[in-house]
C-alpha cells in the first residue's frame, strides 16, 4: 500500500527534523567484510554501525 502524499510529506519532515546523514568511506575490503558480517547475522549496515558507535562511546566513557 502506497503512502498518501500527506503521509510522505510528514515522514520527510520528521526525518529532516530528527535525523542527520553521516557519510562514511572505507576501503573496499573493509566494506566487503562489513557487508558479509551483516548478511551473516541479519543486521542492516546502518543499524550495525550505529550500535558499534554506541558501544564504543560507552566503553570510552567507562574507561575515562
Amino acid at each position: 500500500m502506497a503512502l498518501s502524499e500527506a503521509q510522505r510529506k510528514a515522514n520527510d519532515k520528521y526525518i529532516k527534523d530528527n535525523y542527520k546523514q553521516v557519510k562514511l568511506s572505507m576501503p573496499n575490503e573493509e566494506a566487503a567484510t562489513l557487508e558479509k558480517h551483516c548478511a551473516n547475522f541479519g543486521y542492516t549496515k546502518a543499524g550495525f554501525i550505529r550500535q558499534a558507535i554506541k558501544e564504543k562511546i560507552e566503553r570510552d566513557h567507562a574507561n575515562k
